[in-house]
């Protein structure tokens, strides 16, 4: 129990020193470092090319930040961009093989940016994914591409992921994999198969992404793009899909990663209430004894921006607790996705309620 509550604490207080929650714990959940640095490459030190890097390095510390792909086009972000040094602390140059323009910004005026523009700010602490990635070529044969893979088009995923603050890892591919999962089924999504292969990585969710040729009856004038992807995300039994479309098959990788990240930063982005009291009713499954639902409400109880748990309903089946908070659902409601007590289940209540499964500890 100590332990759980442990990982609550962290995603709650977000410590800037700490990088990894304790294995012990058995989550992958990174703990990013340095949100509010970013580093572009530069040819010169000149005026109007380090106005450019700034700015640069602002959109992309703004969308690492909030995950949000819509932000760039708000008119304060546009405002903020032409008016970059007003957000900045510090910067400098390093050189190694390449001339690097380093720029911290603002910590305050960024968070207060990003909330003035309608978006929220996602928890430092985030997800790691494992992606299962097959690929198609233009002789319809099938590929799975894994850490090792020096293919244009995980080159771009990685970097993507980089950028937007996403940790990911690609299978090892070594002997295990080959015995556990087969590239059917990872292109036919047997996902018993690949969440069983899958546990040896001990990460928070998996990806699994298909790239191919596009039909040729859906390529159009108006849709010309030649290759195509879908994509299905796992986070305990949180699911969520899409599809990406693009001219080049490099670029789907990244695209997927822009996808998912949009879809995790959705749930999990803090809003500019999240420094006042607000209510929330969170409706745990499972509870098939009252100790269990006594557990449960401690375990509400012990994170320290709850301030108050009441359990309103417990039907030997079900109890649903109504919390007070200071802090914002979402951040409490990241940790409870990742946390080995909580199963996030897929959908909300007509009024936005969260629901969970509970699982007994052996």
């Amino acid at each position: 129990m100590r332990q759980v509550i442990v990982l609550f604490w962290l995603a709650i207080v977000g410590l800037s020193g700490m990088t990894l929650l304790t294995p012990s714990v058995g989550h992958a959940a990174v703990e990013l470092k340095e949100l509010y640095q970013f580093r572009v490459q530069v040819n010169s030190q000149s005026p109007s090319e380090r106005q450019q890097a700034l700015q640069e390095a602002l959109q992309a510390t703004l969308l690492k930040l909030s995950g949000d792909s819509q932000l760039e086009d708000h008119p304060l972000v546009n405002q903020a961009l032409r008016n970059v040094r007003d957000y900045v602390v510090q910067y400098g140059y390093q050189q190694d093989e390449q001339l690097w323009l380093w720029v911290q910004f603002d910590q305050s005026q960024v968070d207060q940016l990003i909330q003035a523009a309608g978006s929220g700010i996602w928890s430092s602490l985030r997800p790691r994914l494992l992606v299962w990635l097959v690929v198609e070529n233009d002789d319809l044969e099938r590929e799975m591409l894994g850490a090792d893979s020096e293919a244009i088009v995980v080159q771009q995923l990685r970097n993507a992921a980089a950028r937007r603050g996403l940790p990911i890892q690609l299978p090892l591919l070594d002997l295990n994999d080959s015995m556990t999962v087969s590239v059917i089924d990872v292109w036919a999504r047997f996902m018993d198969t690949i969440t069983f292969a899958s546990a040896r990585y001990s990460t928070d969710g998996i990806v699994v992404a298909r790239f191919y040729r596009t039909d040729p009856s859906q390529v159009t004038e108006q849709q010309p793009e030649r290759w195509s992807g879908d994509w299905t995300l796992h986070i305990g039994e949180l699911r969520w899909s899409g599809s990406v479309r693009a001219m080049d098959r490099s670029e789907l990788g990244a695209m997927v990663v822009r996808d998912v990240t949009d879809q995790l930063a959705a749930r999990y982005r803090i809003g500019s209430t999240s420094d006042t009291l607000q209510g929330w009713t969170v409706t745990i499954d499972h509870l098939r004894r009252l100790e269990s639902a006594i557990a449960a409400e401690q375990l509400l109880s012990a994170m320290p921006a709850v301030t108050d748990v009441q359990m309103v309903r417990y039907n030997g089946q079900a109890a649903q607790f109504r919390l007070r908070l200071q802090a914002d659902p979402a951040r409490i409601r990241q940790a409870m996705d990742l946390s080995k007590q909580l199963q996030a289940v897929s959908g909300e209540t007509d009024s936005g309620d969260a629901v969970f499964r509970w699982i007994e500890q052996r």
